[in-house]
């Protein structure tokens, strides 16, 4: 079976995201995990938001990104999953890093994805989790365990992103 592949954005440098695709295999050996680039401006929410939006579309429809750029580590933050109009899912904290997404590629679904996280939170053995909780989210859906339509509870689709 083929899946989509998922692929990796965050502001954690090299060094700081080599658990990142190895969560990510965790979930299924066979998917293919690339990584966008891992030098977004530490704590540069506005920055993660704009390169995730322009690089969306130099990737085939129904990649699954995941963007790991949040000051806030640890603070409870719901996770998201979107379903782009135009075919992408992007997976990532509430706090901003998915605006652009929303502006530029519209949403068709927007889900938070509450006990998807709580899974993987409860098996993690850090306190602070550093954006393993979210490739592992990214991971399951690109897998289809579960699907984009049984990850988590269909949110409200932002109006003005």
């Amino acid at each position: 079976m083929a899946f989509p592949c998922v692929v990796l954005l965050s502001d954690f440098g090299c060094d700081g995201a080599a658990a990142l695709p190895g969560v990510c295999k965790s979930v299924n050996p066979a998917l293919p995990v690339y990584e966008l680039t891992h030098d977004v401006p530490r704590f540069d929410i506005a920055a993660a938001a704009a390169v995730l939006s322009d690089q969306l579309c130099a990737w085939p429809e129904g990649t699954v990104f995941m963007c790991a750029v949040d000051p806030h580590f640890g603070s409870g933050e719901k996770v998201l999953a979107c379903l782009t109009a135009d075919g992408y899912t992007v997976v990532g904290p509430d706090n901003g890093c998915l605006a652009e997404v929303f502006r530029n590629h519209g949403v068709a679904e927007l889900r938070a994805l509450t006990e998807l996280n709580q899974s993987y939170l409860e098996q993690e053995s850090s306190a602070v989790p550093h954006g393993r909780n979210l490739a592992y989210c990214a991971a399951c859906i690109a897998a289809g365990t579960p699907s984009f339509e049984l990850s988590g509870e269909l949110l409200d689709v932002p109006v003005n992103g």
